[in-house]
C-alpha cells in the first residue's frame, strides 16, 4: 500500500483526511504530541516535539508523501502579542523541523502538500474575486499566511513538488464553526455577525479530503491554489441556511459589530470582514466539487 505522513493529523481536518485516505488504500503515518494515541495496522502515530526540534525518524519510513496541517489555533485565543507570536511561530516551527529531517537524512519525497488560508488575501470585505495571482493583504491574517507559505516552499529547494491550499472555513457536522454554531442555530438564534454582508469563502470537508486525494493521485500538480467552494455566500446567507436546516427562521437581528469587537478584540476582523474567493485554478486542473451550495452541505 502507499504510505503517506500527515502532520498535525489528529484535528479536525487531519483525523477526517486520515480516515478517508486509509479507504482509499493509503498507509497513514500521523505525527502527535500525545502520548496515548493508539496505532492501528494501517494507521500509525509517531511522537514528535516542535518545540525541542524532535521527530521519530520511523515515521518517514516508507514515506514519499508528506500532508502538513499544524499550526496553533487562529481562533482559540484574543491576539495579544503573545498569542501573535505563537500562531505564527507555530506554523513556521512546524514545517522547518519537517524539512530539516528530510534535507539533513536525504528522505526520498515527492510530494508536499501544506496548509494556508484564504486570509492570505486580507481580512477585507470587496466586491473583488481574488485569485491565486492576487496580491496579499497587509494585515496579521495575511501576514501569517505569508509567514507559512515561505516555509513551506524550502521544500521546492529539494526538488519536491510542493502544492499549498489557501482554505476557506471548512464546514463539516464534527467540528471547526459548523459545530460551534449549530447548537445555537438549533435554538432559533441568528448566528449572523455585524451587517453580514461579508463574504464566507468556505469549503465543504469531505470536498476538502477528496481535494488532497486529487492532489495526490494527479501527477506534476504543483503551486498555490485556493481551496473553496464555487458558491460567493455571505455571512447572512450562511446564517439562513444553517437555521433552516434545523427547520427555524431568523426571527433576531445579527450579532452588532460593536460587541464582536468588545469581546474578540483584533480577532474579530475575521468574522466582521471577508471577499470572494475563485476556486477556478483547481478546476481547470481536474477537480469537482460535490459540495457547491451552502444547502448541500447542510441538508447531506
Amino acid at each position: 500500500m502507499k504510505k503517506i505522513l500527515i502532520a498535525g493529523g489528529t484535528g479536525f481536518v487531519g483525523t477526517a483526511l486520515i480516515k478517508h485516505l486509509n479507504n482509499c488504500g493509503y498507509n497513514v503515518n500521523a505525527l502527535t504530541r500525545r502520548n496515548n494515541t493508539s496505532s492501528t495496522e494501517n494507521i500509525r502515530y509517531f511522537k514528535w516535539d516542535t518545540e525541542n526540534g524532535f521527530i521519530d525518524e520511523n515515521a518517514f519510513e516508507g514515506v514519499t508523501k508528506i500532508i502538513n496541517l499544524t499550526g496553533a489555533n487562529i481562533a482559540e485565543k484574543r491576539w495579544t502579542e503573545k498569542r501573535k507570536v505563537e500562531i505564527i511561530e507555530s506554523r513556521k516551527k512546524a514545517i522547518d523541523l519537517l524539512f530539516r529531517y528530510v534535507k539533513t537524512n536525504n528522505f526520498r519525497i515527492d510530494i508536499f502538500i501544506s496548509s494556508s488560508a484564504s486570509g492570505y488575501y486580507g481580512a477585507i470585505t470587496t466586491d473583488k474575486i481574488f485569485t491565486e495571482e492576487s496580491d496579499n493583504g497587509n494585515d496579521f491574517l495575511a501576514s501569517v499566511c505569508c509567514e507559512w507559505e515561505k516555509s513551506a516552499l524550502q521544500f521546492e529547494s529539494l526538488g519536491v513538488a510542493t502544492v499549498i491550499l489557501r482554505m476557506g472555513v471548512v464546514l463539516g457536522k464534527d467540528g471547526g464553526m459548523y459545530e460551534k454554531l449549530a447548537p445555537l442555530a438549533k435554538l432559533g438564534i441568528n448566528t449572523s455577525l455585524g451587517n453580514g454582508r461579508q463574504y464566507l469563502p468556505w469549503i465543504d470537508i469531505r470536498d476538502l479530503v477528496r481535494l488532497y486525494e486529487f492532489i495526490l493521485k494527479t501527477n506534476e500538480i504543483s503551486g498555490f491554489f485556493n481551496a473553496v467552494s464555487s458558491e460567493h455566500i455571505s455571512m447572512n446567507d450562511f446564517s439562513k441556511a444553517l437555521l433552516q436546516s434545523f427547520g427555524k427562521t431568523n426571527f433576531l437581528p445579527n450579532a452588532p459589530a460593536f460587541l464582536v469587537k468588545l469581546f474578540l478584540g483584533e480577532m474579530s476582523v475575521m468574522l466582521l470582514n471577508g471577499s470572494r474567493v475563485s476556486n477556478e485554478k483547481i478546476k481547470k486542473a481536474g477537480f469537482k466539487f460535490e459540495y457547491n451550495s451552502i444547502e448541500k452541505a447542510f441538508f447531506i
